[in-house]
């Protein structure tokens, strides 16, 4: 009988998932909402939903193993949520415990920035290397370090977390507890933010409120249409940007950096900054060679990697 994976990733408000065969192939998409102010007990109902859900759709086929990806620090090793800014009463959570009472396959979990590093790895930008890292430019700045084909977790699973290099070390306080985080000036939050914050003289911008709802997005809008202030944040993103990934690039001498998220869409803007920044703080021998590339799976990326994580982990507790 022919078999297939779940893939699962679970958002604070959206729960996506799909069934995906050993070919990368997605069979089944579903896709319902998190519902996290209901409840633990709900999402959990919610998750159990979509695998029955995808069960149902594929009797006939064998599911092998479940792969989900979460954000936050996870240990992957035991399958506890340690804490996740989503779900806010997720502490030393054992989730794989708690579902296994449901399931009758493997489960596993791991940070949802990792996974779509391993779905990149797998099916998208980074499939012909064996090593890159890959930065997830959303709300926040999430990350994933790909080493010889798997994922660098580190020793207590929070690896990674490429968002919280520090680039001013007096910069603008962070949630993690630090100041000047790269997170605070790359993501879509940090582009809002250091427009407010500047006082351009161009509408729909003011200092210290907000006019229309300004979103990172609204900036690209205008970036595009060629409002000079716009251009001039996406230029200083990019600078910082660069200015991590050559902090990366010199400790790891990695040769391939895939960008992903919401803020990506706005390369054209940033792009040339970041790679100027990057070859002026590298040796010339590595600078040189870096390639800094767009993400290729999109908002599946992470269901890709929970799928093909739940394959490898399944094949590897069987032997």
């Amino acid at each position: 009988m022919k078999d297939y994976v779940i893939g699962l990733d679970l958002g604070g408000t959206n729960i996506r998932a799909a069934a995906v065969n050993r070919e990368g192939e997605i069979l089944h998409r579903v896709k319902i909402p998190t519902e996290v102010p209901l409840g633990r007990e709900r999402v959990i109902a919610n998750i159990l939903k979509v695998i029955d859900t995808i069960k149902k759709e594929h009797k006939g086929l064998k599911l092998s193993a479940v792969g989900m990806g979460i954000p936050g620090v996870i240990f992957f090793d035991k399958g506890i949520v340690a804490r996740s800014p989503n779900f806010p009463d997720w502490i030393d959570f054992n989730l794989r415990e708690r579902l296994n009472k449901y399931l009758n396959v493997p489960f596993y979990i791991d940070n949802d920035a990792n996974l779509a590093a391993v779905g990149e790895g797998w099916l998208g930008a980074g499939k012909k290397f064996n090593s890159f890292c890959m930065l997830t430019l959303g709300t926040g700045v999430g990350g994933g370090i790909v080493l010889n084909k798997n994922i660098w977790r580190g020793e207590y699973g929070m690896a990674g977390e490429l968002g919280h290099i520090t680039i001013y070390p007096d910069g603008h306080p962070c949630n993690c507890g630090n100041r000047g985080c790269l997170e605070q000036y790359a993501s879509a939050t940090g582009i809002v933010r250091m427009a407010m914050e500047e006082n351009p003289p161009s509408p729909p911008f003011t200092k210290g409120g907000k006019e229309g709802g300004i979103t990172a997005d609204k900036i690209y809008q205008l970036a595009k249409n060629g409002d000079r202030y716009s251009l001039e944040i996406f230029q200083k993103m990019g600078r910082i940007l660069g200015i991590g990934i050559a902090d990366l690039v010199n400790i790891l001498n990695i040769e391939l950096f895939v960008l992903g998220g919401g803020v990506a869409d706005s390369w054209n803007y940033f792009i040339d900054s970041a790679i100027d920044e990057i070859k002026k703080r590298t040796y010339r021998i590595t600078g040189e060679r870096v390639k800094v590339v767009k993400a290729e799976l999109g908002d599946d990326a992470g269901i890709f990697g929970a799928a093909y994580m739940a394959m490898k982990e399944e094949i590897s507790n069987s032997r």
